[in-house]
């Protein structure tokens, strides 16, 4: 039995012991160095696992930021002035860290368009800068003035065309036009180019043409007549018979007296050997005599004609001539008459007009 007990215990594994922790007695012994035990060479045939390294994570934080340093300011003054460097706007100041675009665009100023810029930058380039933007003032619409024949209704010459820039005053006189003085204006002569386009038209009359009246009568021929392209004009080469009936449309009184009869168009003959009459089918007669009513009219003046010449006056507005007065002699008027023609005729005596347009008032004081 004994020896079954022994091949037993041979071939069933021994049990495991439990290690039992042992108190450690530290002892004094002399520094002896660890002895390292022998490290024997991996064979090729064995095969090493490497060792396991634990590692700690590193964290790398993120710097602390600091405060950054404020960039400088720049100042950018823009003036707004006209062509002349007049001020149209206030200056406008713009400011910016330096380096950095410039935000702005440039105003529209009515009545103005940009010209050009002096010292344009896109970026603040420096601490102070100074940009100058001029305008030029706009052209206002034309004034076209007309010269116009007032009796016949013709273009004297061609228009003519005022310019000038917004807002600016304009001031126009009658042109000269030869053989011919003004006679009315309509329109304004005076006032400030707008955008809106005006007319002015001038009337003229010829110098030789004292009075000119718009009837509506006939005139008897007494004797043959020569027909005129105009008042003491060019003669057609033909005449109006004797004995003949007309339509009469202006009669003209020339600065010599003589009186002109217009039958239409440029056709013009002599008064002389006629009679005038409001019907056709009337006798020849002279018409009627037209009663003028002057309104009280009390000023002093002087006859303003020619220097050296004298003028003639009338027993009425377009009447016959009642004699001349020379130039610079004084008129005492008493009376006033302002036809349909739009003409003023003053009353110098019970029997004697002249042409307002010969006369020149004396100021009167004023209280």
């Amino acid at each position: 039995m004994a020896f079954f007990d022994w091949l037993r215990r041979l071939i069933e594994p021994k049990p495991r012991r439990e290690a039992v922790s042992q108190p450690v007695v530290s002892r004094r012994h002399p520094a002896v160095p660890p002895v390292q035990p022998p490290i024997e060479p991996v064979k090729p045939s064995q095969s090493v696992e490497p060792p396991v390294v634990l590692t700690t994570p590193i964290i790398t934080l993120p710097p602390t930021p600091q405060a950054a340093a404020p960039a400088p300011t720049a100042t950018l003054v823009v003036r707004l002035v006209d062509e002349h460097d007049r001020a149209l706007q206030p200056a406008l100041v713009i400011t910016g860290p330096l380096n950095t675009p410039v935000n702005y665009r440039f105003p529209d100023i009515p009545g103005y368009a940009l010209s050009r810029i002096h010292g344009f930058t896109q970026d603040f380039i420096s601490e102070y800068g100074l940009t100058t933007v001029i305008y030029r003032r706009l052209l206002g619409k034309p004034i076209v003035g007309y010269l116009v024949d007032f009796d016949s209704g013709r273009l004297l010459e061609l228009p003519q065309i005022h310019r000038g820039k917004l807002g600016l005053t304009y001031t126009l006189t009658p042109p000269t036009v030869p053989g011919y003085h003004i006679f009315q204006a309509q329109g304004p002569q005076r006032g400030t180019f707008t955008s809106q386009a005006k007319r002015v038209v001038y009337f003229y009359r010829r110098d030789s043409w004292e009075t000119v009246q718009r009837v509506h009568q006939y005139v008897f021929l007494q004797a043959d007549h020569a027909v005129y392209d105009e008042p003491k004009g060019r003669d057609y080469g033909y005449q109006f018979p004797a004995d003949s009936l007309w339509r009469l449309f202006m009669i003209i009184t020339l600065t010599d007296g003589s009186v002109w009869y217009n039958l239409g168009g440029n056709q013009w003959l002599s008064a002389e050997e006629t009679r005038r009459r409001d019907h056709r089918l009337a006798q020849p007669a002279l018409p009627q005599k037209r009663l003028w009513h002057p309104e009280p009219y009390a000023r002093l003046g002087t006859v303003d004609y020619v220097p050296g010449a004298a003028v003639s006056i009338y027993t009425e507005p377009y009447g016959e001539t009642a004699g001349q007065l020379a130039h610079g002699e004084t008129l005492d008027i008493r009376g006033r008459i302002v036809d349909d023609q739009h003409l003023t005729w003053y009353q110098i005596g019970p029997t004697a007009y002249i042409n307002a347009r010969y006369a020149r008032l004396v100021p009167t004081e004023t209280l």
